[in-house]
């Protein structure tokens, strides 16, 4: 159902934004764990902020799960990766364990778990691990459930052990599940003895406190909230429940794409229709069920609504935590869980139907093979040195879009305190910082990193503009050249400067600053053509150049997700090689291809990737882009 992520663990993302920003987070609490774990939050991302890692969700009831592979020398990346494969299994199973609970039937709730589990929703939120690993709300509400028809410790344990992960895996899920639990209780069967779930319940809050503490700092001091336009942005409307959305290959075509993707809600046919099925069959047979479900039905669909109905209007005025919610839309994970107790118990008496409903979601909710968008597995050589440093550090262009996530990701490597980050929150430093770090920049840029203890300065050249401001800022010796690195994915390399001590000028900063090359030690090129925001027609020519000090001994384009592959035609280019004659060891730097028609195998809309082998054999991958042809 993910395909084909499976084989492309260590370089495959939803996006280059978000997907980023949670592996840092899930490595943050890996590496917190061992180093400092009584300082979890002071992450190193936007120094010198306290609670850095309150800025996003914290995620570490994730990670917790995720801490064998990483003993076992799994790198950030591919946890993230195994993370949202086990959010999708671990969804199916907390809906299937639900469904169980209510019917006593496995082949009833395997339906109900495949549905929660690959419900379209669940595809839209391929950024978010968190959203992807929703399987604590039915199986909290199993718990419940449980202990309701009998009061027993173990009941009570299961419940507060859910209730805890829950609020530890997603915050979404801790605001939207409490209140749907609080709703529960007084319907869920006989709690006379309710003195151990209090207990269990207490016990599991008393744990959750001291994750919850920083964001309750950071909201006090710094007025880390929502606006309500933003809030309503992201409000559903009722005719967002029947959009798909564009993931799914049966609905796709019925996609409003003019909406944002928060919204796209639909659950899909053959789920309403059981749904109403296990309404009416429901009343018949198990009504005290029938309105927990209905419960949560009503509370995720009248939740999505946000800000248009009075519901969430009061929660995100005066319930504790909800100003910090920016989509109430997602709400709507709340109503799946109802949906998929009514499909268990609609299904509950017919083996084979249920067996025949679950084949029928597989068809119709399937979204494979995915179009994952494939970054560059390549650690760029300055991060592996960082690692061996003890400093602060900024990272320039600051606050460059997505430039600041894919920075978050390689800060996996060494774990340095960064002025650097990328939230949903902006820090009053790093809007300061922003301002002064945007060309044409001053003096005033280093004063200020001066003054909250930041040493070192990289600079990732090709995307950096002001190279008049690095020349000044030397030879005024406010800035002293340490070193330079080849950047595998950009031509003029990564450089690293020191608001302390180290060289003032160098043959190599000379031509830099005059904008000229300087010779990389390591293999790097560029993909020119095609670009994605162009449509692609016949006759295409894709290009690109690779330089190497050991040679380039093949170039190849990976389409699909690397399922395609087209080798290239290494050509000579006498303009690049005479501006840059420092690799004569790569007589022929063109790569290119000639498409007369899309190739075999390749649908419409795609990625392309390139791949190059040095002359050691040693493999470099270019950032992929999407692309789409045109015939």
């Amino acid at each position: 159902m993910t395909w084909p992520l499976a084989v492309t663990l260590d370089r495959a993302v939803a996006n280059p934004g978000d997907p980023f920003i949670n592996t840092w987070i899930l490595d943050w609490d890996w590496y917190a764990t061992l180093h400092q774990p009584f300082s979890l939050f002071e992450a190193n991302a936007f120094y010198p902020s306290k609670h850095a890692l309150a800025y996003s969700e914290n995620l570490y009831g994730i990670a917790v799960f995720l801490a064998p592979f990483r003993a076992a020398g799994v790198p950030p990346l591919v946890a993230h990766n195994l993370a949202i494969l086990l959010g999708f299994a671990f969804s199916g199973f907390g809906a299937y364990i639900l469904g169980w609970t209510i019917t006593r039937s496995a082949m009833a709730s395997f339906p109900a778990g495949v549905f929660y589990a690959f419900v379209p929703w669940r595809f839209t939120q391929l950024p978010h691990v968190q959203h992807v690993w929703s399987g604590w709300l039915p199986l909290m509400l199993a718990a419940l459930i449980a202990y309701g028809r009998r009061p027993s410790w173990r009941n009570a344990a299961l419940f507060g052990a859910a209730f805890l992960f829950n609020g530890l895996s997603n915050i979404h899920w801790l605001l939207f599940g409490t209140l749907a639990i609080a709703c529960t209780i007084p319907i869920a069967g006989r709690l006379a003895g309710a003195t151990r779930l209090i207990v269990a319940g207490a016990v599991a809050a008393a744990l959750l406190v001291p994750f919850l503490l920083p964001y309750r700092q950071l909201a006090a001091e710094e007025g880390m909230t929502r606006g309500w336009h933003e809030t309503k942005f992201y409000s559903a409307h009722a005719r967002d429940w029947l959009n798909p959305g564009t993931a799914n290959r049966v609905y796709g075509r019925f996609a409003d794409t003019s909406v944002d993707a928060e919204r796209w809600l639909f659950p899909g046919a053959l789920s309403i229709a059981i749904s109403i099925a296990g309404i009416i069959i429901a009343a018949r047979r198990d009504r005290r069920t029938l309105a927990i479900a209905l419960v949560w039905l009503f509370l995720g669909v009248l939740g999505s609504f946000g800000t248009y109905t009075f519901f969430h209007r009061f929660l995100f005025s005066h319930a504790p935590g909800f100003r910090a919610i920016r989509v109430p839309a997602r709400w709507a994970n709340v109503a799946y869980v109802g949906m998929s107790m009514l499909i268990a118990m609609a299904l509950a008496k017919h083996r084979k139907i249920a067996l025949a409903a679950a084949a029928l979601f597989v068809i119709e909710l399937h979204a494979a093979p995915i179009g994952w968008y494939c970054t560059s597995p390549n650690v760029p050589p300055v991060d592996r040195w960082l690692a061996t440093q003890q400093t602060r550090i900024i990272e320039l262009p600051f606050d460059a879009g997505p430039n600041d996530a894919r920075i978050m990701l390689h800060a996996t490597v060494h774990h340095l305190p960064m002025v650097n980050g990328s939230a949903g929150f902006m820090t009053p430093e790093r809007e300061k910082l922003r301002a002064l770090a945007t060309p044409p920049v001053g003096d005033a840029l280093i004063d200020e990193l001066q003054r909250i203890g930041v040493e070192t300065v990289v600079i990732h050249l090709d995307q950096f503009s002001d190279r008049d401001w690095i020349g000044r800022a030397l030879a005024r010796r406010r800035l002293f050249f340490v070193r330079r690195f080849t950047n595998p994915i950009a031509i003029d390399g990564d450089w690293v400067f020191s608001t302390r001590a180290g060289a003032s000028m160098t043959t190599d900063l000379a031509t830099m600053l005059h904008h000229g090359y300087v010779a990389q030690d390591d293999t790097f090129g560029l993909l020119d053509s095609p670009a994605s925001d162009r449509p692609i027609g016949h006759h295409a020519v894709f290009y690109g150049w690779a330089l190497s000090p050991y040679g380039i001994r093949s170039v190849d384009f990976l389409f699909e997700n690397g399922r395609v592959r087209v080798p290239a035609k290494l050509e000579k280019f006498p303009g690049l090689s005479k501006g840059m004659p420092f690799y004569p060891a790569t007589p022929k730097p063109r790569y290119a291809a000639l498409f007369e028609q899309r190739p075999k195998g390749v649908p419409r809309d795609t990625d392309v990737q390139v791949e190059i082998v040095d002359g050691r054999g040693a493999k470099t991958w270019l950032e992929g882009r999407f692309i789409a042809w045109n015939d």
